[in-house]
């Protein structure tokens, strides 16, 4: 039986990398052990099934295809939010400033209605600055976040109070410290 704490054993830390002085949570694992992405995107799901969530948006990256089980399960639709410059047709966009380098988002526009109730998700909650940056591309849809899902969070970066501060509730699957 898989657990948070049975989860926690499969993510693995890369220190120094992709730079010195920095690391990496590696959740590669997740996706190789029997019935881990099952139990995650089940416990995902019993949280948002009876909600009023009318769409899933997700960054791109490592969680992407738990968004994607997610919204299957859900049957919910999944919109993505891409790097500049990966996304053809007419975009809306958003500049997410980091201690590691800005970073520019982007989503296609008229992907998202008016009023949608957006489930936003990402692999990990860190400093918040995506995260940040996404809902304000949400909200120029004139769209809601009802929350910010994610595997693991790292409370000690900030992110979390940052989402709170904009009225934005999180949940992770697991939480680490920092290191």
């Amino acid at each position: 039986m898989l657990d948070e704490f049975s989860l926690k054993q499969l993510i693995k830390t890369h220190k120094d990398f992709p730079k010195k002085g920095s690391y990496t949570r590696d959740f590669s694992e997740l996706l190789n052990e029997t019935g881990a992405l099952h139990f995650i995107t089940s416990e995902l799901a019993q949280r948002y099934l009876n909600t009023k969530i009318t769409r899933i948006v997700a960054l791109k990256g490592r969680g992407t295809m738990f968004a994607a089980v997610l919204a299957y399960r859900l049957n919910l639709p999944l919109v993505l939010i891409r790097d500049f410059g990966e996304e053809p047709g007419e975009v809306l966009f958003e500049r997410a400033p980091s201690t590691k380098g800005d970073r520019t988002l982007e989503m296609r526009q008229g992907m998202i209605n008016e009023g949608d109730k957006v489930l936003l998700f990402d692999d990990i909650i860190a400093s918040g600055s995506s995260l940040i940056a996404a809902t304000t591309l949400i909200r120029r849809q004139k769209a809601e976040v009802h929350e910010v899902a994610s595997l693991i969070s790292l409370p000690d970066r900030g992110g979390i109070e940052r989402l709170l501060e904009l009225g934005i509730s999180s949940y992770s699957v697991m939480a680490f410290e920092d290191e």
